[in-house]
């Protein structure tokens, strides 16, 4: 299928960000829109998305632990990953899917239009 990779929900983490006290206050495998308020925001990365920190373990030993980014060290490799940033802007892949079931020529060339606009808004 000219290597088009489906991402499945499954195949994804759900970040959430707390905006005012500068931490992560969530990871998940399931969206939780509940956790979303003003001052938490939510971000969507792929599987493979590195969330490990170097950490000394205060007997000189460097150990990567998963789950320790501070929220400026994982936006900072979010915002410099243009994948994750395409992967938590594009539209629901449901939404062409309902197009083509419905022959909807117009909703198809939204939904072409749409993941255009994420390519230009996130480019390589």
């Amino acid at each position: 299928m000219g290597g088009t990779t489906l991402i499945k929900e499954n195949d994804m983490r759900y970040l959430y960000i707390n905006q005012t006290e500068n931490r992560i206050s969530l990871i998940s495998k399931k969206p939780e829109p509940e956790i979303i308020t003003d001052n938490c925001v939510e971000y969507i990365v792929k599987d493979e998305f590195d969330l490990t920190k170097e950490m000394d373990d205060g007997f000189g030993n460097v150990k990567a632990l998963e789950g320790f980014l501070t929220a400026e060290e994982f936006l900072a490799r979010y915002n410099s990953d243009y994948q994750s940033q395409r992967a938590g802007a594009y539209p629901p892949v449901e939404d062409y899917l309902d197009a083509v079931v419905k022959n909807d020529t117009a909703a198809i060339e939204k939904y072409k239009a749409d993941c255009l606009a994420v390519k230009a808004a996130y480019p390589k």
